[in-house]
């Protein structure tokens, strides 16, 4: 417990507004221990928590629960539909269970689905990665912002700013366009609140992390036809890792009513995200003379572990995006939605990355230095939505069109090579000898010093834009039977250059991708369904180490076949999916070729189930199997298993209210990962670990206002373990200790 030692030194006061904010909201938790005190009237109180109590059960059963289905795929190709409605997996968080779990990073929201893994450790250069359903989600073109792509590589989006984390698993060509067959991150913006709200909240994360957040939201005029919402975040520290966190970012959310069917929006949002030492990667890749020579990865070490060796490395990152928008709702069954978004994240680096040589845990250590790189999005969508009969056929139809365009700035790299060449990012620097200094994993961590120089310029690397339009019609005789039938034709287009602004390559294609699903409702709450839908991801740039580097590859068509379940009743839920993908995937040659012609087949079979026990404890449970193997490819690898698949990953988890203690609530789950392959020959794996996390919230009623205390522990039996990547294993974080205090105004 040393390192909570410190917890409540004056140095977490380092501005004023955190000052007055912890003073605030402390007052007012004693204020209210007074009142309660001194308050007789025990039958007053019962009934305000009683009346309270069932406030938060119909917010949960009715509002929220119904707007988070209402937009699970709210600005796919699908429209807005219930989850009942949709023929395809998905799970979502709202903001309520973000609070509640002192989320940071994307992979802590989702623990308690086992088809969703995480990838990356808190307060590292991967955070933001998952994968689902054994498929690393596409950075490029799997993350979107209320529909819109972002690129996620090397950033971390501040979930205090969103109100829902939607995630839709498996192949989305049809619905979201291009990205990888493991599915779709969709980010949902805080939007203005019906009634006035604010909310003001001071967190602690342990070793030295303090954070502050305010939550203002409602409408400017008494009509309610002005709204908006407004987020503002702080944080500042130094993580478990070692690493030092300066973390700003804040968000604004406009709405005007214009008549009764049309309205208006813009939004932005911003945020500054800089990390400074404790970011090494470690890789098992060939690096120059450094190869792995192990038959076994050496044992795992501590997420405590600070392995900076250069006090001067660092991971500065700046994103921003602003998007406006209209919903047109000409009568009650045809309405039109559009909408533009431009995003744009920077990155300033200079990064290390080991490269593990032995099971001993030996190493040699590059330094890698980036400036600028920018990846900058614009979006156009326009969507038409209505519904119609032909005779006795209902017809439920969405037309629209996309439009994305993409820009990529990469640095200059190594100065020595040809410029009329140079692809760029080649940027490693090998200080002093000109060799990678030499570590290992056990002992203290090297300390080096950089005094060199990289380049600070940057160029035009790639362009890119995709058109596409789509159609789809869900046809339906009844309330119990409908088909989807649904297409989107595509025109992709990508150029990429030299440092010199020579063209390099350039492809256009123009590829289609089709689905097709059959729903039963046998009754209201039930769906059973049987879909087929395709996935079309970017096929990327040769590597380096190649002999045809840097080529550019064609689009990887997917294919996913899915039959499934979903019931909602009253004291439990189900959602089942028996699932096969064939992945287009890409292996080197007995020529040292880079080619994508093979196929990766991922068989399995999901269920996530919620059972209500009682009127005070509700149970969870989640599990995934897979089966993945390549089954075309070169010979060497057919047969073998994917990296980073586990064969099985599971979840467990319990919420329990109390009666004794009005207010209080204690929540825990135990999360399975199996071992994974992290090379294609099969021949290294990690081990199976699984991770416990425990938190409790107590509630205290302030008149109409509200306290809210929240601690949470991750990782309680502070297990040591790595996370599979495809040649890298990232490690995953220790035991650590979260608090909150929130008051609600």
């Amino acid at each position: 417990m040393h390192q909570y030692q410190n917890l409540f030194k004056n140095k977490f006061l380092f501005n004023q507004l955190n000052r007055n904010l912890y003073t605030a909201i402390f007052s007012s938790g004693i204020l209210f221990n007074s009142v309660y005190a001194q308050q007789n009237d025990i039958e007053e109180i019962d009934s305000k928590s009683t009346s309270t109590a069932q406030e938060v059960i119909q917010l949960d059963a009715v509002n929220v629960i119904a707007t988070i289905k209402k937009n699970t795929i709210a600005s796919g190709t699908l429209g807005s539909r219930s989850d009942l409605e949709t023929p395809f997996s998905s799970q979502h968080v709202d903001a309520k269970q973000i609070e509640q779990s002192q989320a940071k990073t994307i992979g802590k929201l989702f623990e308690g689905d086992a088809s969703i893994e995480s990838k990356g450790s808190s307060y590292g250069l991967d955070a933001y990665s998952i994968s689902v359903r054994g498929l690393n989600l596409d950075f490029v073109n799997g993350y979107k912002i209320d529909g819109h792509p972002f690129q996620m590589y090397g950033v971390e989006l501040p979930l205090e700013l969103f109100e829902q984390v939607q995630v839709l698993k498996g192949a989305t060509g049809f619905l979201y366009g291009i990205g990888s067959p493991g599915g779709t991150v969709n980010y949902i913006s805080k939007k203005p609140t019906s009634s006035p709200k604010a909310s003001l909240s001071v967190g602690y994360s342990s070793d030295d992390l303090f954070s502050q957040h305010a939550d203002i939201g409602g409408h400017f005029d008494e009509a309610h036809k002005y709204g908006y919402r407004f987020n503002l975040v702080n944080e500042q520290g130094r993580a478990f890792n070692g690493t030092k966190v300066d973390r700003q970012a804040a968000s604004l959310y406009l709405t005007a009513q214009l008549s009764p069917k049309l309205d208006i929006y813009a939004n932005g949002f911003y945020q500054k995200r800089n990390l400074n030492g404790g970011i090494s990667t470690i890789s098992i890749a060939n690096s120059g003379n450094y190869a792995y020579s192990g038959t076994t990865l050496p044992k795992a070490i501590s997420g405590r572990k600070d392995l900076t060796a250069y006090d001067s490395s660092y991971y500065d990152s700046i994103a921003w995006g602003a998007a406006t928008g209209l919903n047109w709702q000409f009568n009650d069954q045809w309405s039109l939605h559009g909408s533009y978004s431009h995003t744009l994240k920077q990155i300033d680096s200079r990064d290390e990355t080991l490269y593990l040589r032995n099971s001993q845990g030996d190493y040699n250590l590059a330094l890698r230095q980036f400036y600028r790189p920018t990846l900058a999005y614009d979006s156009v969508q326009l969507r038409l939505e209505g519904m119609f009969n032909t005779g006795w056929l209902k017809h439920q139809l969405i037309a629209g069109i996309d439009w994305q365009r993409q820009t990529r700035d990469l640095n200059i790299g190594n100065p020595n090579l040809n410029p009329a060449t140079n692809t760029g990012g080649q940027n490693y620097v090998y200080p002093g000898t000109g060799t990678y200094p030499a570590g290992n994993l056990y002992d203290s961590s090297l300390n080096l010093i950089y005094g060199g120089y990289a380049p600070r310029e940057y160029f035009r690397i790639s362009n890119w834009n995709t058109k596409s339009a789509y159609i789809s019609d869900t046809l339906s005789v009844n309330d119990a039977w409908s088909v989807l039938l649904g297409l989107r034709k595509f025109d992709y287009e990508n150029s990429n250059y030299y440092v010199s602004g020579r063209l390099r390559s350039h492809y256009q294609q123009n590829p289609v991708s089709p689905t097709v699903a059959l729903l039963w409702h046998p009754q209201a709450q039930t769906t059973v369904y049987a879909s087929y839908v395709e996935a079309l991801e970017d096929g990327g740039t040769v590597g380096s180490t190649y002999t045809n580097a840097y080529q550019q590859l064609d689009p990887v068509k997917s294919k996913q076949y899915e039959l499934g379940i979903k019931t909602e009743q009253k004291n439990w839920s189900l959602a089942s999916a028996l699932f096969r993908i064939e992945r287009g995937t890409g292996y080197a040659n007995a020529q040292n070729q880079y080619v994508v012609d093979g196929i990766a087949q991922y068989d399995g079979l999901e269920f996530n189930g919620q059972f209500k026990a009682t009127d005070f404890l509700r149970l969870n449970a989640s599990g995934v199997w897979i089966n993945a193997e390549y089954t075309k490819a070169a010979d060497d690898i057919l047969g073998k298993q994917p990296t980073a698949v586990a064969r099985f990953q599971g979840s467990f988890g319990f919420e329990k209210d109390f009666r004794t203690v009005e207010g209080l609530t204690v929540h825990g789950n135990i999360k399975y990962i199996g071992k994974q392959y992290i090379n294609n020959a099969n021949t290294l794996h990690t081990s199976s670990y699984q991770v416990v996390n425990l938190g409790a919230i107590y509630r205290q009623n302030l008149g109409q206002h509200q306290l809210i205390y929240r601690a949470e522990i991750n990782n309680l039996f502070d297990q040591d373990y790595w996370i599979a990547s495809t040649n890298a294993l990232q490690i995953g974080a220790p035991r650590t200790l979260s608090l909150n205090l929130q008051y609600d105004f």
